[in-house]
């Protein structure tokens, strides 16, 4: 995702509203000052104790309706700048969060937006205040200590994240005298792309995604209107080819002769080791067919890791 103005500006003309990934923060909420700090280290550290997200300091809230973005409010860099943003980060939480990123979007001159994308932490951290924090729909709670241990357990379980993306390829048919020939009327192809990546740091044997969709999306025969939805179960099995016999012999038939066809041994799970990722699969989708407000949610199961939920606006999804 590219963090720019256009991206702060779709957010307000779309009416994103916050939500346990996205939270919207006024420049007052950065000063210099030990309680903004501490507040700026209980929002940064309840992301990473959630499942991270994203947190934009430079946007104010609707001022009728809570949790919508209302205007850019942009921050006086010469003030605060990124220098300090991290330093604050890195020296007021415990254990550090590794790999946030602070995006700045320059807004005019010395004013600017800093949109911190905040990944989901490997264990539990602490804020200033000595006290540990996560995300509950719109709000920052203290956790309890049940709570707090079981982040903590994080480092025991796989760490598995979801991407997608959509390809896109000449709809080729083959002609009756053997040329290939473009489809009239749909001449391009779009595939929905979904990969996994192991984020932790313990290997994942058995990964198992359950993906709901609009049925639409994925049957060309559903109507346009249709919010029917339909679930599609993913895994890391795969089946290793095996070598023939004899490459060099021809099976032969009444028609002709052909290669021996290939063989496959049993269905494997197929391991997912940290920082590697995987492609589970590649299916047709009708891009004709997404409406504005479609979105795709998933469920992934992994090892014993607790089960893992998250949502996707198809729109937001590239194209490529």
């Amino acid at each position: 995702m590219v963090f720019d103005i256009d991206y702060l500006n779709q957010l307000i003309a779309n009416g994103i509203e916050e939500n346990s990934e996205l939270e919207y923060k006024s420049a007052a909420a950065l000063h210099r000052d030990d309680k903004k700090m501490t507040e700026v280290t209980k929002d940064v550290s309840a992301f990473a104790n959630s499942n991270g997200g994203v947190l934009i300091y430079g946007i104010c809230e609707d001022r009728t309706s809570r949790h919508l973005p209302g205007n850019i409010d942009p921050v006086d860099r010469k003030v605060i700048t990124k220098e300090w943003l991290e330093q604050i980060l890195n020296a007021r939480i415990r254990p550090r969060i590794h790999g946030v990123k602070i995006h700045v979007v320059t807004i005019a001159d010395d004013k600017v937006v800093y949109i911190l994308e905040i990944p989901k932490g490997e264990t539990a951290h602490q804020a200033n205040d000595k006290l540990y924090y996560r995300r509950h729909n719109f709000s920052v709670e203290s956790m309890f200590d049940s709570e707090i241990r079981d982040v903590m357990a994080r480092q025991k379980a796989p760490q598995i994240k979801i991407h997608f993306d959509v390809t896109k390829k000449p709809n080729i048919l083959i002609a009756p005298r053997g040329e290939q020939v473009l489809h009239q009327q749909r001449p391009i192809l779009y595939f929905l792309n979904v990969q996994i990546e192991n984020v932790g740091k313990l290997y994942a044997t058995y990964i198992n995604i359950v993906l709901t969709l609009p049925e639409r999306i994925i049957e060309f025969m559903c109507d346009e209107g249709d919010n029917r939805t339909i679930q599609i179960s993913l895994d890391n099995k795969v089946r290793d080819e095996i070598e023939t016999p004899d490459d060099n012999h021809l099976t032969f038939f009444a028609m002709g002769h052909t290669d021996k066809p290939k063989q496959y041994g049993p269905l494997r799970n197929e391991p997912l080791l940290p920082g590697m990722q995987m492609t589970l699969k590649s299916f047709p989708i009708y891009v004709e067919h997404v409406a504005e407000e479609d979105v795709i949610s998933w469920t992934i199961y992994a090892d014993n890791a607790e089960p893992q939920t998250g949502t996707q606006v198809f729109h937001q999804i590239a194209i490529i």
